[in-house]
Parts: C-alpha cells; sequence; structure tokens
C-alpha cells in the first residue's frame, strides 16, 4: 500500500503485553528500484530489522510475539500483517499476497483503502506548494486544495469504520481503529471497543484505550470541571467566573506554537464576532510555558475573549483535567455549564452556533 501522511500509526505508543514468542517467516518480491526492505512493528518508532533485495527477493525471519502487528517497508510501500505462525510472501508486482487467511484478508483492505492513500499522496504536495502563495489567487487554490484533501480523509475514514465494524470477530481492527480513533468522538470510540471483542486485549488497543479515557473526561453531558489559572495580568481566574452562568461558553485549549491552532483561530474570531452579543463567549485556556510568547500571540490574532493559563507547557492543568493530548481541542459548554460538543472545528462551529442562535 502507498506511504501516506499517516503512517504515524506505527509511533502509537502500544505498551508490552506477555504474549506466546511465534517464529515468523516473511519474504517477497519487490521492483528492480527498490534496494532495501524494513522491517517494523507497531509498538517500536524504529524498524527492527532490514534485508538488503537481491534479485527482487527480500526476507526476514525471527521470532516476536504471537499476533503482533509488523510493517514490511520500503520507501513508497507498506504492508501489515499479523505474526501468526503462518509464513508470508509478497509479490508487489502482481500485488498478491499468500499467508493465513487473516493477512490475505488484511492485505485485501490494504488495496481497498489504497486509492485514498494515493489520492492524498498527490494532493498535499500541490496544498503544500500553493499554500506559500499568498496573493488571493494562492489562497483561494489552498482552501480548494484543503476541501479535498478533507474529503478524502473523510471518505477514508468511513471506509475504515466499514473496515473494523465488518471485523469485530476477529483481529482485523486492532490495525486499523488507532487511524482513526483521533477523528472519534467518545461515543463513537466506545462502540469500536467492547470487551468481548478478540482485539479488545491486543496490544495494539493501548494507545486507543488511554485516548478513550481521555475523551471520558470531556464528553457530552458531563458538567464542566473548574481551573484555576492566571490571566495575562497574572490575576487569578476560574473557568466558573465564565461558565454555567446562563450563556454558552467555547472553553479553548490552544498554545501559540502550535501551528494548527493559529490556523484556526480567525474562524474561532469570526464567530465570537458574530454571537458574542448574543451572550456567547470563549475562553482560552493556553498550554504555552512562555508568557511573552503567549500574550504577543493573543494580541497577533486579535482574541479579545478571556484568556488564562497556567505557563505549565503539556503539564497544565487542563490537559489531566480534560484529557487533552492534542491541540486544538475545545469544549462548548450550555448555559448550565453542560458540555454540549467537543472538538468544533471549522465549519463545525459555526454550524453548532447557528443551532444554538438560530442564525
Amino acid at each position: 500500500m502507498k506511504k501516506t501522511l499517516t503512517i504515524a500509526a506505527l509511533a502509537l505508543g502500544c505498551m508490552s503485553a506477555s504474549a506466546q514468542n511465534t517464529v515468523y517467516k516473511i519474504t517477497g518480491t519487490v521492483g528492480a528500484d527498490v534496494k532495501k526492505v524494513y522491517l517494523g512493528v507497531m509498538n517500536q518508532r524504529e524498524p527492527i530489522d532490514s534485508a538488503a533485495v537481491n534479485n527482487g527477493k527480500f526476507e526476514f525471519s525471527g521470532t516476536r510475539q504471537l499476533n503482533e502487528i509488523m510493517y514490511v517497508m520500503t520507501q513508497d510501500y507498506y504492508y501489515p500483517v499479523f505474526n501468526d505462525g503462518t509464513p508470508v510472501d509478497f509479490n508487489t508486482a502482481s500485488n498478491t499476497l499468500t499467508g493465513s487467511e487473516l493477512n490475505k484478508k488484511l492485505y485485501g483492505y490494504e488495496q481497498q483503502l489504497d486509492k485514498y492513500n494515493q489520492q492524498m499522496n498527490k494532493l498535499y504536495p500541490e496544498y503544500m506548494a500553493v499554500a506559500k502563495d499568498t496573493s488571493a489567487t494562492g489562497k483561494a487554490k489552498a482552501k480548494e486544495l484543503e476541501a479535498q484533501l478533507n474529503e478524502t480523509w473523510g471518505e477514508k475514514k468511513d471506509a475504515t469504520l466499514g473496515i473494523i465494524n465488518e471485523n469485530k470477530d476477529n483481529l482485523i481492527p486492532a490495525v486499523y481503529i488507532g487511524t482513526v480513533s483521533y477523528m472519534l468522538g467518545y461515543d463513537e470510540l466506545k462502540a469500536l471497543l467492547p470487551e468481548t471483542a478478540p482485539y479488545y486485549n491486543h496490544p495494539a488497543m493501548a494507545g486507543v484505550k488511554r485516548q478513550l479515557a481521555a475523551l471520558e473526561k470531556r464528553r457530552p453531558g458531563m458538567q464542566f470541571t473548574d481551573l484555576t489559572m492566571n490571566d495575562t495580568a497574572g490575576q487569578a481566574h476560574k473557568l466558573s467566573d465564565w461558565c454555567g452562568k446562563g450563556n454558552y461558553v467555547l472553553v479553548d485549549f490552544w498554545a501559540s506554537w502550535c501551528g494548527p491552532c493559529r490556523q484556526e483561530m480567525p474562524n474561532v474570531v469570526a464567530n465570537y464576532k458574530k454571537y458574542h452579543e448574543k451572550g456567547f463567549e470563549v475562553v482560552g485556556v493556553s498550554f504555552d510555558n512562555k508568557a511573552e510568547a503567549w500574550k504577543n500571540a493573543i494580541k497577533q490574532i486579535g482574541m479579545e475573549w478571556p484568556n488564562i493559563s497556567d505557563l505549565k507547557g503539556w503539564q497544565s492543568a487542563a490537559a489531566s483535567t480534560y484529557g487533552i493530548n492534542a491541540i486544538p481541542a475545545n469544549v462548548l459548554l450550555d448555559g448550565s455549564g453542560k458540555i454540549v460538543a467537543v472538538d468544533l472545528r471549522g465549519d463545525a462551529l459555526g454550524a453548532k452556533l447557528k443551532e444554538v442562535y438560530g442564525f
């Protein structure tokens, strides 16, 4: 399968689990341009082995945990396989795999998802190139490409969820849940993790379970949890100074050093200006650790709403209190202080506020 931006699946923080050791043998045939092939596993960032290609052939063998997810990788391809004790053989020219029924089924799904990977591989360089063009034409083209990327991401997400739901009786979801977990809400993710599923205790699910635990701390329907931090003048404030006072409040988690946060801020500013007179409030909770950078960003962006921070970076009390492990993130509270939505970005924020205020 073509390598994509989300090959970060290799970097999932999976926990080791005691399991039966199993001998693996992975062979393959690759194109003439491939000189070396690497072997990775889902719980390690770096490859665990490499093999030179001789006459288009490569081979790996060794012993790893039973059903561990392994990746055969070149510069252009990566193939996930389960270490289930049955030898695996790839042929990238004919797009075929021989091995266990489970691995053959997994290979088929990888082929289904590959069309989205190829589309994103085409669009992303185009987007990055045009993003440097600050002209009106450049901005319009960047917006168009961004929309195409988001659409492709959405289609791949839906296809991946379909694969997961088709395979709750086997281990295949262990390969895919982590690739979509950060795009799901609490209820959606919890539905993919029934404790009776054969993949529930797979080591690959450790990171997914941590994500679910984080989402549980800010799931819709919960009452907000108070925080006390200082504003830019050093004055202590509580979230309850603004939240639960009868108006809708967006608690926005961000940092001056966070590029995606700053990219999203014009959208937050626009919605704040549109609805503030109707009572809508924003409270910025920063994950900065440098006061001047934080204050300067507030001025540059035009964040006219209350801003607080404990200037502890990722050690911020907000991280543990609200399960924040990536920013930008936010929670929208109703007038009583109850969470009604989370992680509203782009058009989703405006759509939700239109639903609230009627315009």
